[in-house]
């Protein structure tokens, strides 16, 4: 079977961060340096991170990388939005609290873009740093970004490929889960649903889902409604996750099920490297997301290199286990 090749990051921020961070003391030191949660600071900076999905375990390992980002370069101070369940309201709350304590850096994954912009507008006006997570807004001072549509078809090429295998005459269904409210997202979507398309495999289920719940749910649904349902594409992890267990409670044979998410979620990845359904992730590098959080922030504060850039992401299949095992490093000591 043909795949798509391993896509490997690119973006490197290394040595960056500690030449934009010449203002602040203890650059560069380790975490196990006496000074590296900076003693000796004439200032210390703020940056806080808001995900709405802090449920997801992708975002927990983020969370983990941000706080031991700021501890490596010291005089900088982590804040962390629990919001879930992309919860509006506890979305606001937070940030709001945030810009009343005139933090130096909000990086943000908005529930709502237009929700925010009077919030940003405040933040910016007291000097406070705007930085997007995925999903961008006018006027930001910076971004930490990844591209949807390179995840959607790293999936839609290697379900392709397994499908013209395993059913090249068809007869077979499909489910896709999707996030309408969070654009940032789409790409996922649109290139899945695309590969589905030009499969001629009938797409029965498409629904807003990005928690294993409601993968479960979705997917015990359309097998029951269509039992040729054989493919499911989740928008993360998560959801694939969920869809995975009611494959499994079916008692369908997984070498004819193709399951497939993107974020590179541990129990995703686990499941892949165990030879379940689970087919595939277009994962992130955690640790380089957590760090650029940091380091971009520090750029868009001290006014030193680019406050911008681009993620790439990383298949992982049974077929490159030693990827795997490397990105569920990240998930070590969670």
């Amino acid at each position: 079977m043909s795949s798509m090749p391993t896509i490997k990051t690119v973006t490197a921020f290394g040595a960056v961060a500690c030449a934009l961070s010449l203002t602040l003391a203890g650059c560069g030191q380790k975490d196990d340096s006496a000074t590296a949660a900076g003693a000796d600071c004439t200032t210390t900076s703020k940056i806080g991170f808001s995900n709405p999905y802090s449920e997801a375990v992708s975002v927990k390992a983020i969370k983990k990388f941000v706080t031991e980002r700021a501890k490596q370069q010291g005089c900088v101070e982590a804040l962390l939005d629990n919001t879930t369940a992309a919860n509006l309201e506890s979305q606001r709350s937070t940030i709001e609290g945030w810009i009343t304590q005139k933090v130096d850096a909000i990086v943000i994954l908005p529930v709502d873009a237009t929700a925010f912009s009077s919030l940003q507008k405040r933040a910016q006006a007291q000097g406070t740093k705007w930085l997007t997570y995925s999903a961008e807004m006018d006027g930001q001072d910076g971004s930490v970004g990844f591209d949807s549509y390179e995840g959607g078809k790293l999936i839609a090429d290697d379900m392709t490929a397994w499908a013209k295998e395993h059913y090249p005459n068809g007869d077979v269904s499909a489910a896709v889960t999707t996030l309408v409210g969070l654009p940032g997202f789409s790409g996922r979507t649109v290139e899945t649903t695309k590969a589905l398309d030009a499969l001629k495999i009938p797409i029965v289920s498409k629904q807003d889902c990005a928690d294993s719940g409601c993968g479960l749910q979705i997917a015990e649904d359309a097998l029951r409604e269509h039992p040729d349902l054989r493919i499911f594409i989740g928008l993360n992890d998560d959801a694939g996750v969920g869809a995975l267990k009611a494959f499994q409670n079916a008692g369908i044979d997984p070498k004819d099920v193709y399951i497939a998410g993107a974020d590179g979620a541990q129990e995703a990845l686990e499941a892949i490297k165990a030879g379940t359904a689970y087919k595939a992730s277009a994962a992130w590098p955690l640790k380089e997301l957590g760090t650029a959080i940091v380091d971009l922030s520090i750029a868009a504060i001290t006014g030193q290199g680019s406050a911008d850039s681009t993620l790439h992401h990383v298949l992982a299949t049974p077929r490159n286990p030693d990827e795997v095992s490397k990105l569920l490093e990240a998930f070590s000591g969670s």
